[in-house]
């Protein structure tokens, strides 16, 4: 099943917030791991209307999320293949 662009931004921060606290080449490992999923992020919103980012802070260990946070929010919702969540009483 892939994972819908609010998983690939939890992702993404989980792995910068667990690079924080490295240093050297060790945190840049973490930010670019992290900047992979934020990527992915990008790719999997292509669908449901996307996002840009071009004023996202790619280096910062402690970026500003809300660049991206809010953009996920105007997206359409994701399209989930399975059985309805409210059962048709009809």
């Amino acid at each position: 099943m892939p994972f819908h662009a609010e998983q690939h931004l939890f992702a993404a921060k989980l792995v910068r917030k667990n690079g924080a606290w490295r240093t050297g080449a060790e945190r840049e490992f973490f930010i670019r791991k992290s900047n992979s999923f934020v990527a992915c992020l990008r790719l999997s919103a292509k669908d449901r209307g996307g996002i840009c980012l071009d004023k996202f802070d790619w280096w910062s260990v402690t970026p500003d999320w809300n660049v991206i946070e809010d953009q996920i929010r105007l997206l359409a919702p994701p399209y989930i293949d399975g059985p309805p969540l409210v059962p048709d009483l009809r």
